[in-house]
């Protein structure tokens, strides 16, 4: 009789393991409102759909080589992408090359296009945005560039001007109307990128802006965490300053104390501790200890 009982738990004692099991793999997925709406519906920027399977966690900016290769599979898709014809194929050659007195004066003699992207994805106002060119910037924005037409590593003009910490360059993009919250296709705010960076003037400016510190990027960290994952306890000071709560939980319940112990910053995981963030997850403290005593993550 008992041996009966117990072969009619079984079944149960699986079913409620899965049940369990898929009730942590749902917490772990941003619900669909959170999500990234914008980059979802253009068909020409990198989404879900397209994004490769290579991609990191991190979303890290990949190098132009690199990018074209994943290009070729093709985040960029055949209608979105036509031969550069004309004065262009110069004017993205010396744009890449840093050499912006010669594309102000092609600019200038054949008024040519420009919002096209090249192979790689690149257009001009991305590559004079993260270059920090403010000139170049302000003139493609007077013949009419899009200031928030993603290009280079499908970042935003602001998100490229960003990661560089182009304050300037970030100031001229908002007063011609870019928006703050125009996210890359990677899935991540200016204000995500310059965390991470460090560049915190670039982070007050967007924030006065309206850029919000407590959206969760695709990998379900706000700013702060973003910068506490990085180390940059410059970044964090900023963003409490503007009235963020030190210990603000991100999209999985998390907090920027765990993202510093996950890459062991002990002067972001110290500044943390000092204001008071407890460790959210089991897991965190024991990041916490190794890093206390020395212990060397796995390889």
């Amino acid at each position: 009789m008992l041996s009966h009982q117990r072969k009619g738990l079984r079944p149960l004692s699986v079913f409620l393991m899965g049940v369990c099991l898929s009730q942590v793999a749902v917490a772990q997925v941003a619900p669909p409102w959170r999500q990234d709406s914008v980059a979802m519906r253009d068909a020409g920027d990198w989404s879900e759909f397209t994004k490769p399977a290579a991609a990191t966690a991190s979303d890290r900016a990949v190098d132009d080589a690199e990018f074209a290769a994943i290009s070729r599979g093709g985040p960029w898709t055949a209608a979105e992408w036509q031969p550069l014809r004309g004065a262009l194929p110069a004017l993205m050659s010396q744009a890449r090359a840093g050499r912006w007195d010669a594309v102000l004066a092609t600019l200038k003699a054949d008024s040519p296009e420009v919002d096209p992207r090249d192979r790689d994805g690149a257009t001009l106002l991305t590559l004079a945005a993260r270059q920090g060119h403010h000139e170049a910037v302000r003139e493609l924005l007077r013949r009419g560039a899009d200031a928030d037409r993603r290009g280079l590593h499908g970042l935003t003009p602001l998100c490229a001007a960003a990661l560089g910490g182009h304050d300037l360059v970030v100031q001229e993009l908002i007063r011609q109307g870019a928006e703050p919250e125009r996210w890359s296709a990677q899935g991540q705010s200016p204000l995500h990128l310059a965390a991470r960076e460090g560049q915190v003037r670039v982070m007050r400016t967007l924030m006065a802006a309206g850029a919000q510190p407590l959206a969760w990027n695709r990998a379900g960290r706000h700013a702060l965490a973003e910068a506490a994952l990085t180390g940059h306890v410059g970044s964090m000071a900023a963003l409490v300053d503007a009235g963020v709560p030190a210990a603000s939980p991100d999209q999985h319940g998390l907090n920027a104390l765990h993202a510093a112990a996950i890459n062991r910053h002990a002067d972001a995981v110290n500044w943390l501790r000092q204001r008071g963030v407890p460790a959210p997850h089991p897991v965190t403290q024991v990041l916490l200890d190794a890093m206390a005593e020395g212990i060397q993550p796995a390889p």
